[in-house]
């Protein structure tokens, strides 16, 4: 008899949001030493796929609620031959709403956001790539930072922890519906596709250098963007909203758990900016902003009534489209215009010692959306850090503005590289 998963609390609003311009598609990738064997990723994601049963699924409709039903079908790696993070069709995918691509020396899992964050979708790519090294016969250990292919699954991988951590009596932050915030406007790619441009630092100096400012590295790095986006759209005064900057925070942090499912929370954070304000000031703002909303009180509030929304949705005996489109109201209406960019910082990725001379940094790409052209993703691991920034439009102004004033504010060399999509169009 085939297993069934209830989709976790925050998937079900990514199967309501998904449309041609949201395809709530990531990436994490894996930069490697040596070209990558096709024949023996496909041989390590043949075995490691059973270790992950949250991610080897299908979607079944549901009359009140889609659900997952395990998926037996053989997963196929592919080639990458066109732009990251585009939609995925089931069908044409043997039902999974993943993918595992190579090119050259990258490997990179893609995977619909209904499945599981960021955190989630890293531990899969640690395993797969500890097995791609297993077979390339390399002396790596786990020294317990790898799932173990070989391992049984934990059942609290699969648990929902919203579900866990939900207390039916506590206290529910009420989400009033944010002011507008200043978004971003260019012109989309024709054909519609997603560029990326990638940024590389010394991730050590980074640290040292947001630490003399007073600042963590998302809440410098934040700032940074902000001071940019000011920089190259708002100067001439013609806007007054303020730029919000998402920054998704990963739950297990601050309550204990392993799931492998989704488990994060999204705090928007940001400052009205005039030609009078300093990027100390942004940055202080930023920091105020980001100490409040982070305390685990407050986290605690947020799952309550994240929840408890969810719970009075499937009390109610409607058909699920009818449940999918109040999500996507309340998504669009308090998510999508509520904010300017999303920036998602994974940190400082944990390997074993054994596999870093065989890998050379990390990447995360983050989807842009309709009303969020651009976004950014953060990944660092041996010592460098990946910023990169994914756009549907043509214009590039405040990326380059972002990598110059990075440069300028570090002192530090920035290697930037390019997909190129688009640019010829």
């Amino acid at each position: 008899m085939e297993r069934w998963y209830k989709i976790d609390n925050t998937g079900k609003i990514f199967h309501a949001v998904t449309n041609a311009s949201n395809s709530s598609v990531y990436r994490v990738s894996m930069i490697m030493k040596e070209s990558v064997n096709a024949e023996l990723l496909q041989d390590a994601l043949d075995k490691v796929i059973k270790r992950f049963p949250m991610l080897a699924v299908k979607v079944r409709k549901g009359l009140f609620w889609d659900f997952m039903e395990e998926n037996d079908e053989k997963l196929h790696i592919q080639e990458e031959t066109t732009y990251p993070c585009y939609i995925i069709n089931p069908r044409e995918n043997h039902g999974y709403l993943m993918r595992v691509l190579y090119f050259q020396r990258r490997v990179s899992v893609e995977i619909f956001h209904s499945l599981t964050d960021g955190s989630g979708a890293v531990e899969f790519l640690k395993s797969l790539i500890f097995q791609y090294l297993l077979f390339q016969e390399k002396d790596v250990t786990t020294d317990g930072e790898v799932l173990f292919p070989d391992d049984v699954p934990s059942k609290y991988e699969t648990e929902d922890s919203f579900e866990k951590y939900f207390h039916p009596s506590g206290q529910s932050q009420q989400r009033e519906k944010e002011s507008p915030a200043f978004q971003i406007k260019g012109s989309p790619f024709d054909p519609p596709g997603v560029n990326v441009i990638h940024g590389v630092i010394q991730a050590s100096e980074v640290n040292k250098f947001a630490k003399k400012m007073g600042a963590s590295v998302t809440e410098f790095i934040t700032a940074v963007l902000i001071h940019s986006i000011y920089a190259e759209t708002m100067k001439y005064g013609l806007y007054q909203e303020s730029i919000m900057i998402a920054l998704p925070a990963n739950l297990r942090r601050q309550f204990p758990s392993v799931t492998l499912r989704n488990f994060f929370s999204v705090s928007n954070v940001g400052v009205p900016v005039t030609d009078e304000t300093t990027l100390e000031d942004i940055m202080k703002t930023v920091s105020e902003q980001l100490s409040s909303k982070m305390k685990k009180e407050t986290l605690q509030a947020g799952i309550n009534h994240h929840v408890q929304l969810q719970k009075k949705l499937s009390a109610r005996i409607v058909p699920v489209f009818v449940k999918y489109r109040a999500m996507r109201y309340g998504f669009y209406h308090f998510g999508e215009m509520s904010k300017t960019m999303t920036l998602s910082n994974l940190g400082n990725i944990k390997i074993p010692d054994s596999m870093k001379p065989y890998i050379e940094r990390m990447e995360l790409v983050l989807y842009p959306t309709k009303n969020s052209p651009i976004n950014c993703g953060i990944a660092s691991l041996n010592d460098r850090m990946t910023i990169t920034f994914a756009r549907s439009i043509v214009e590039t102004e405040i990326i380059k503005s972002f990598f110059s004033q990075l440069t300028h504010l570090t002192g530090l060399d920035i290697e930037v590289y390019s997909n190129n999509w688009g640019e010829q169009t």
